[in-house]
């Protein structure tokens, strides 16, 4: 007999400099409600089931996004939110930095918009549960 597990909640780690974050923190409140979903912000990346990416990148800030997410535990799973964080919007070209990006971090959603709306955020995490 074989038991599969679904998901059925996420605790979310949002990480960044931008705009997006202000819509991630709407679908807290009480309009949209996302704890409703099972799902909730955490303080720590150690506690995060998910981290979520948005807003400029720049190679201090790529340096913490490696910390951050080896801080997590497994399964972990990375959402990259906003034109900023799918289009690569670097502080620094700096070509070697955007492949080693690429290379060690592989984002299993996007979300697009600029910033994305909160009904987009539910919905991509609503999709996410339904990947696990």
């Amino acid at each position: 007999m074989s038991i599969s597990l679904i998901k059925s909640s996420f605790n979310i780690y949002v990480s960044g400099f931008g705009c997006c974050k202000q819509e991630i923190i709407a679908s807290v409140g009480p309009v949209y409600d996302i704890s409703r979903f099972g799902i909730s912000i955490a303080s720590y990346p150690e506690d995060a089931d998910v981290l979520i990416i948005q807003g400029f990148l720049n190679r201090k800030y790529i340096k913490r996004l490696f910390e951050i997410y080896g801080a997590m535990k497994n399964p972990k799973w990375i959402v990259a939110y906003g034109r900023c964080a799918i289009e690569n919007a670097f502080f620094e070209s700096d070509d070697d930095l955007i492949k080693t990006f690429k290379e060690k971090i592989n984002f299993d959603i996007y979300v697009p918009g600029c910033p994305p709306r909160p009904e987009a955020f539910i919905y991509a995490m609503l999709r996410l549960m339904e990947k696990t």
